[in-house]
């Protein structure tokens, strides 16, 4: 199931935002977990864990006024750590396995003026003064013209997030279609223990591409954020928006 040159080539271009080559079945490691895991019925794996937000919700109440919004800096770290984990931007592209080199942002996000929610795409940059105006950006265009299809919300190249601030959940599942053709992973935050200062985070994500030491890593890299906000958002966090 190698592909040629020409294919691989063209599998290099850009789709959607970003570039993503094939996995040469020929030679990747994982192939045989791959093949066990896709061949099931439900391929996710689902976890839900408490992350720690005391040191961030200090540092935004130390930015006063200028705070960046809660929302964004979430994101942020979950697309920051996701980003950092090869696995986690492993997607299916025409029945092939690929790798893309970034994964973008698409989140859920209520217009103003209306109570049901529309879905936003973002570009994910390391810089997270740049991601906040992308963010932005996608949201005052689901203000002017909500959709649950945005432009770039076809490609597989995504991390689906969602937002539950007033619930403390202990386990989620989304809705996933035939996982040959929806291989997105999907990452939900909820609402702050006001004693524990923890917020839930889920990850559900393909079997076939993510185990559970990938799981951790990515857990990981978020934990690692919100150790530091003031070394990740500190530099980058004037003008913000409050909430």
């Amino acid at each position: 199931m190698a592909a040629s040159a020409p294919d691989k080539q063209r599998h290099s271009q850009m789709t959607g935002r970003c570039p993503m080559k094939l996995i040469d079945l020929n030679t990747w490691p994982r192939r045989e977990h791959f093949a066990f895991f896709q061949s099931r019925r439900n391929p996710c794996v689902a976890v839900t864990a408490p992350v720690s937000v005391e040191n961030l919700l200090r540092f935004r109440q130390q930015c006063g006024d200028g705070k960046p919004r809660l929302s964004d800096c979430v994101y942020y770290a979950i697309m920051r750590s996701a980003n950092a984990v090869p696995e986690l931007r492993q997607r299916l592209v025409d029945l092939r396995p690929v790798e893309f080199a970034q994964v973008d942002a698409a989140f859920t996000y209520q217009p103003k003026g209306r109570d049901l929610h529309a879905n936003c795409v973002a570009a994910y940059d390391a810089s997270f003064a740049r991601f906040r105006q992308t963010m932005e950006a996608a949201r005052q265009a689901a203000d002017a013209a909500p959709t649950l299809t945005p432009p770039g919300g076809e490609s597989q190249g995504l991390i689906y997030m969602t937002n539950l601030p007033d619930v403390a959940f202990t386990a989620l599942s989304n809705p996933w279609d035939d996982p040959w053709r929806d291989s997105v992973p999907r990452v939900a935050f909820g609402k702050i223990d006001p004693s524990r200062l923890t917020m839930p985070v889920a990850l559900e994500a393909l079997h076939s591409f993510v185990d559970g030491r990938h799981v951790g890593e990515f857990f990981g890299g978020i934990e690692a954020v919100m150790a530091e906000p003031e070394r990740v958002f500190g530099g980058e966090a004037s003008g913000g928006q409050r909430g």
